[in-house]
This record gives structure tokens, C-alpha cells and sequence, in this order.
């Protein structure tokens, strides 16, 4: 895991990316998903992108550069928080923007709760991510909150063709117990090209 990372810039508005130079992969998912954990677990730093206790509070692209190298673009979240048509509107002009004109975008994590599988919201994400030609995979958290029972009901419909169309097999992690977050960390490095 990464020690070096930091902030780098926080863009409400769709004007700031521009300015991150580097390679990036972007992390999109509900409000309530666990994003800016798991974005802490992978940076291995515990306070990188803020936590909030209410969900929905990201209302713009927040960008983190990591090793050097590359840089997470941390989306603001969608599904959950209360806010009006109009803010929703805002965010995903906002998003659609950075996905259609970001040329350093490399690949893009939809993130799913497993308990909940993919709802309208993230197909359609997903299939928007397909017409532009950007690679995406699936990224289901919260696995350590299943059963033993449930755990094999969600591996086995984590397995269907939904998944396995785009990006090959989705990656189940935990932040709370660090399952998967290795294997995730490995793909996202081999999203990017290395600098020499």
C-alpha cells in the first residue's frame, strides 16, 4: 500500500481537473457505499479523503495523488442524499463532463454494496461508461457484513453476465477486514502506465 499520496485539489464546478496532470482512475457509487473508506484503505492512510457520518456530503471531484504517479478522482456520490433536482442536475453534468473529456482517465470503479447488487442507477452508468469506450470494473463492499449463507448467494450472482461483460470479474473488499483491497490496489496499478 501507498504512503505517498495527498490531496491535490477539490473541483465543484468541472473547470479544476484540467489541472491534474496526471494518470487517473475514477471511483463512482452511491452516497452510502463506503466510498472515501475504501479510498483511505487503498492510500493506507486513514484521514486522505474525508469520511462523513452523513452521506451525500461530496459535491464535486475530489482528486488525490498516489505514489507520484497517478491520481484518484473521488466522484461525488448519487442515490442516497437529500438534495434537490437541481444539485443532482449540477453533479451529473459535472460527471458526464470529466467522463467525456478527461483524456488521462484510465478506467473507472463503479462501486456497489453486495448486499444490494447493481440497481437502475449504476446499469445505466455502467452502460454510459460503455458507448465512450472507458473501461470500467465493478467493485462490490461491505463483504464482511454478509453470512456465511449470504456470501455464497452473492458470489454466485456476482458471477452472472452482467458482471463478466465489462472489466472481468467484480472485486469484493472490506475495508474493516482489508479482504480484496490487495487485489483491487494490483489492478489499479495496472491501469496506469508507469513513469519512468
Amino acid at each position: 500500500m501507498p504512503s505517498d499520496s495527498r490531496f491535490l485539489l477539490f473541483d465543484p464546478s468541472g473547470e479544476g481537473w484540467r489541472r491534474v496532470s496526471l494518470p487517473q482512475v475514477a471511483f463512482a457509487g452511491r452516497s452510502n457505499v463506503g466510498k472515501s473508506s475504501l479510498l483511505n484503505a487503498l492510500a493506507g492512510r486513514s484521514r486522505l479523503a474525508h469520511v462523513s457520518k452523513t452521506p451525500g456530503r461530496t459535491r464535486g471531484i475530489a482528486f488525490f495523488e498516489i505514489e507520484g504517479r497517478f491520481a484518484f478522482a473521488d466522484l461525488p456520490g448519487y442515490g442516497y442524499a437529500k438534495v434537490s433536482r437541481a444539485e443532482r442536475d449540477a453533479w451529473k453534468a459535472l460527471v458526464e463532463g470529466y467522463f467525456s473529456s478527461c483524456r488521462l482517465l484510465r478506467k473507472v470503479y463503479l462501486l456497489v454494496d453486495v448486499r444490494r447488487g447493481p440497481e437502475e442507477e449504476e446499469r445505466i452508468l455502467s452502460e454510459y461508461l460503455a458507448g465512450l469506450g472507458l473501461p470500467y470494473r465493478w467493485v462490490g463492499t461491505k463483504v464482511d457484513k454478509l453470512t456465511a449463507s449470504e456470501r455464497r448467494t452473492v458470489t454466485a450472482r456476482f458471477a452472472g453476465p452482467e458482471w463478466l461483460e465489462k472489466g472481468g470479474p467484480p472485486v469484493l473488499v472490506s475495508v474493516k477486514t482489508r479482504e480484496g483491497i490487495d487485489r483491487l490496489f494490483g489492478d489499479i496499478r495496472a491501469s496506469v502506465p508507469c513513469r519512468k
